[in-house]
């Protein structure tokens, strides 16, 4: 059986940033997830990061509370933690008084998703991201399946909202690839409450009566919703969507140039794992490229 990790990037609420929503699903066999994972775990306790959760956007991003700090990077790891806490206490005392409730809930949403993180330099942080998608690189059995969503040509009709393509074009992308290695495949997806319910209907109706493209019958049951803090290769999912999205985005690669050799192609050599959506309108980039909707 192939075990196929899900996870998003971006939000999929067209009028907002950023411009595209991504998709991506991870696909590792049974017998190897645990290799596997055991080696990202590895990584990551190489980064003093054993036990904590990957979450790639706030890793890869750069820290007010660490750049406050005179010669933060030349510190040793504990004491840019002590260090970059007193600021975060500054800034709270500030916020007390000066900021609104959304600033001071947002700003405690801030510090808790980078409290795991702030003994790493923000190169430190990259470099530990470029890590972990070189170790995926470097495995012969994964594959790599996602849908890129740029917002501003999504138009609802068959689809009422991106999410809801994208796992559709995910599903249909993994199916033929079961077919073909005579497999079968589940969906294991981080414990999203507002997409849950929505990918058990869709996933149902997939059984029932088969996605636009195909019917699923190497797919098993619905998707089995876990905590991504606790399970390694949905963090490496929303690596390799952070980066394609990244990718798409800005033409930023260096995340998605490491790990896009996993995604999957037909035995011609055609990339077949990774879409582009852009409607009618054509596109330049490599994936729009080699399926021949360049400009």
């Amino acid at each position: 059986m192939q075990l196929i990790y899900l996870d998003e990037s971006g939000v999929e609420e067209l009028n907002a940033e950023p411009s595209h929503f991504v998709l991506l699903g991870v696909m590792v066999p049974d017998k190897q997830w645990k290799t596997i994972a055991g080696i990202i775990e590895q990584v990551k306790a190489k980064y003093n990061l054993a036990d904590q959760e990957i979450h790639t956007a706030w890793m890869a991003r750069r820290y007010a509370v660490q750049d406050a700090v005179p010669g933060f990077d030349s510190l040793p790891p504990s004491d840019r933690r002590t260090q970059a806490e007193k600021a975060i206490a500054r800034r709270a005392a500030v916020l007390g008084v000066t900021g609104g409730k959304d600033k001071i809930k947002g700003y405690r949403r801030e510090v808790e998703a980078i409290r795991p993180y702030l003994h790493l330099t923000h190169q430190e942080r990259r470099q530990c991201l470029v890590d972990l998608a070189n170790e995926l690189a470097k495995s012969t059995d994964l594959r790599i399946f996602a849908d890129a969503i740029s917002k501003k040509d999504f138009s609802s009709g068959v689809h009422t909202s991106p999410y809801e393509m994208a796992f559709e074009q995910v599903i249909a992308r993994s199916q033929y690839y079961l077919s073909a290695i005579n497999d079968l495949g589940m969906i294991i997806s981080d414990n999203n409450e507002k997409a849950a319910l929505r990918l058990t209907q869709m996933a149902r109706k997939f059984h029932k009566t088969g996605t636009f493209y195909n019917k699923i019958p190497n797919i098993v049951e619905t998707p089995l919703f876990v905590n991504s803090a606790l399970t390694s290769m949905i963090q490496m999912a929303d690596l390799c969507a952070f980066g394609l999205r990244r990718f798409v985005d800005n033409d930023e690669t260096w995340i998605w140039d490491l790990v896009k050799g996993k995604a999957d192609r037909a035995s011609t050599g055609k990339l077949v794992g990774v879409r582009h959506f852009t409607a009618k309108r054509k596109c330049s980039c490599e994936i729009c490229q080699e399926h021949g909707r360049q400009k």
